[in-house]
Formats: structure tokens, C-alpha cells, sequence
């Protein structure tokens, strides 16, 4: 292949990957999308009383629809109401669907409603009802902020009601902030039901100690216990005592000696500053440290997020988009479009008699 050949050939095939890339900045994306993966707290069954909740600041104008990420082991139908401002607010739009039966919860389950059309800038809040007003085995995905450290999968067996549960565990990170607990069956007004931190087994003066207030019934579901944070929390050992109720079923697992021990979740650290993300409710009760797993889409034409990529980036994006493909088609011409080598002529070695015949004298 002629070298212009070949530099031509290669600056093509830049220019055409570059615009399979920029293909992709066409597709419509959501305006707030809440990612955890692996999924790794549940909010338990649904109530009308206690229902939870998002509050998020919209960026963009045509809100239209709500995505949340549902546990869904039976046929049920969910209503989902929209607010302006808070959960104390008259609502603004209301959708009714039937989940896909999803146990895992990996599913988005879609809520559709008539688009706002001056949605940006403003706050908005939305709950999850059962449509027929009672329980259901259904249930929403909390992502607590931070960074996970201990991490149990739910337990195979009750624990002794009424009892306190101890153990203790090695923090690998810092800000050491939260515990959760599951749970088949918790309502702090029927006891106490507090956990407390300690820094050696024989202290007697707790480091942390939290207190689930009554609105945070739970059923079938992951209970949060939050405390101020420990920054020095690295590499160091903590202690803990769970007391719940009497009637509280507690989920734990079996120790080595064939006794009932509590599994459990830890969370360090917190949320970034300037997010779009305002906190879970549960009823009235606010919750800034956790969110449910959502997404909220608006209505904004197809190039719309391209649009914004070059409004922040200017014309440095068009500068890194023209070295990007110089240094592709520099490689596509190193390693792809190369020069044949020439072909050498192989030397054939004479045999004997031809050796023998050239040496001969002659007549």
C-alpha cells in the first residue's frame, strides 16, 4: 500500500470511530440516575403509613417519568404520588403501574405521568403506596451514602427476641457513620431498640449511640442505625450492642459454637456536595443520609446532552477530539495500514553434483 494511501485510510477510519462515539452523547439519558452495584439494602414492605420517599432537585424542564428499582416477589400494583417541594405538598401527578415480578430487584419499574413543563430548578418529592392500601411484598432499594465496609448477606435464621446482641469487627475505612440490621419484623414503638458503640469490650462509656424512632417500622427489610461519624475509624476495632424489642424478629446466622449471631452492614463516609440528591423519607421522617435507587427523566431533544458537553467544555472539546484522532490514525497507520516488507530471493544451495561437476577440469 502507498504510504498516502495508507495515511489516508487511516485518518478515515479515526474520523468514523469518532463518530460512532459521538452517536452515543444522541441517546436520551436520564436526568438523575441513583447507581449502586450490587444492590445491597432493601426498604422492606410497603405501607400506606410509613411510606417512603425521594426528594430530588430537578435540573431540566418535561419531568415525565420516574424509574425505581423494585423487589417484586408477587402480583401487586404501586401507586407512586408526586409532589412539588416536600411529602407535605398536594399532588402534583399520580401513576399507578403492576411491578414486574422481579425477586432479585434488578428490574426498573416505569412511572409515567403528564410532563412538567417548567420542572427545572425546582424541588420535587415522590412516595410509593400500595395501590389497595395495605402491605405488600414489595419493596424499594436504599443506597445509604458512603463507602460499604462490612458486608453480610441477609441471615437464615431469628434471633432470641427481647435479647442483646454483641459482636465487634475491624474498620478497614474512616468515618465510620452507620450499622444496618435485618430485620422480618421491627417497630420501635413497642420498646426500646438502640445500638451502641464501644471502643474495647469491658468500656462502659459508649463512643456512639443511636435510637430508631417510631415511625421507622419495619418489616422485611434492612434497619439503619446513624451516628455523628468516626473520623479515626481506620484499622481499628469496635464493639457493639443491639437491643430491640421483645416482639422484634431479628435476622442473624449461626456461629461456630451453633449459637445465633447477628449479620450486619457497615457505612463509612458520605455524600458529595452539589448533588441533585436531597434524601429518603419514610411518612414525615426525613433521612438525608440514605436515597432510594431511582432515576427521573425530562423531556429535552436528541442532542441535548452533546449540547452540554460542548456549553461546559468549549472549544476544548473540539481541540481533544482533533488530537484524538491524529493520534488514532497515527496508530492505525503504525499497527494497521503497515508497509508490506519486500521479499527477499532466497539463495538455493547446490547439490553435490553440481559441486562436483563446476569443480571438474575442463577438456
Amino acid at each position: 500500500m502507498r504510504p498516502l494511501t495508507a495515511w489516508s485510510f487511516s485518518a478515515l477510519t479515526a474520523l468514523v470511530i469518532l463518530a460512532f462515539c459521538l452517536v452515543g452523547l444522541t441517546d436520551p439519558r436520564p436526568m438523575v440516575e441513583v447507581r449502586t452495584l450490587p444492590l445491597i439494602t432493601h426498604f422492606g414492605d410497603l405501607t400506606s403509613l410509613s411510606p417512603p420517599g425521594q426528594a430530588f432537585r430537578c435540573e431540566q424542564d418535561g419531568l415525565h417519568r420516574i424509574d425505581v428499582r423494585l423487589v417484586c416477589s408477587q402480583e401487586t400494583r404501586v401507586t407512586l404520588h408526586l409532589r412539588p417541594d416536600s411529602q407535605t405538598a398536594e399532588v402534583l401527578r399520580e401513576a399507578t403501574i403492576s411491578p414486574e415480578l422481579d425477586p432479585s430487584g434488578h428490574a426498573w419499574s416505569s412511572f409515567e405521568f403528564e410532563p412538567i413543563k417548567d420542572s427545572a430548578g425546582n424541588i420535587f418529592h415522590f412516595s410509593l403506596v400500595p395501590a389497595d392500601e395495605s402491605a405488600t411484598n414489595i419493596s424499594p432499594w436504599v443506597r445509604f451514602h458512603g463507602q460499604t465496609g462490612v458486608n453480610d448477606p441477609w441471615g437464615d435464621r431469628f434471633l432470641e427476641a427481647g435479647a442483646a446482641h454483641r459482636g465487634d469487627f475491624l474498620s478497614v475505612h474512616a468515618h465510620f457513620q452507620s450499622m444496618a440490621f435485618p430485620v422480618e419484623s421491627l417497630s420501635p414503638a413497642e420498646g426500646a431498640t438502640k445500638l451502641t458503640i464501644f471502643d474495647s469490650p469491658t468500656s462502659t462509656e459508649p463512643l456512639r449511640v443511636a435510637t430508631l424512632k417510631p415511625p421507622e417500622e419495619v418489616h422485611a427489610g434492612w434497619t439503619f442505625f446513624s451516628f455523628e461519624p468516626l473520623s479515626e475509624s481506620r484499622w481499628r476495632r469496635y464493639y457493639f450492642e443491639l437491643q430491640v424489642p421483645e416482639r422484634c424478629r431479628l435476622i442473624g446466622t449461626t456461629g461456630e459454637n451453633g449459637e445465633g449471631i447477628p449479620v450486619y452492614k457497615t457505612f463509612h463516609g458520605g455524600e458529595v456536595p452539589d448533588s441533585p440528591l436531597l434524601g429518603m423519607t419514610r411518612g414525615a421522617m426525613q433521612q438525608l443520609d440514605r436515597d432510594l435507587v431511582f432515576r427521573a427523566w425530562c423531556e429535552e431533544p436528541p442532542n441535548a446532552v452533546f449540547a452540554r458537553l460542548l456549553e461546559r467544555t468549549g472549544d476544548k472539546l473540539w481541540f481533544a477530539a482533533i488530537l484524538w484522532c491524529l493520534a488514532t490514525a497515527i496508530c492505525l497507520r503504525l499497527f494497521v495500514f503497515v508497509d508490506p516488507q519486500p521479499k527477499v530471493a532466497l539463495k538455493s544451495t547446490p547439490s553435490a553434483d553440481e559441486t562436483a561437476s563446476a569443480s571438474a577440469p575442463a577438456d
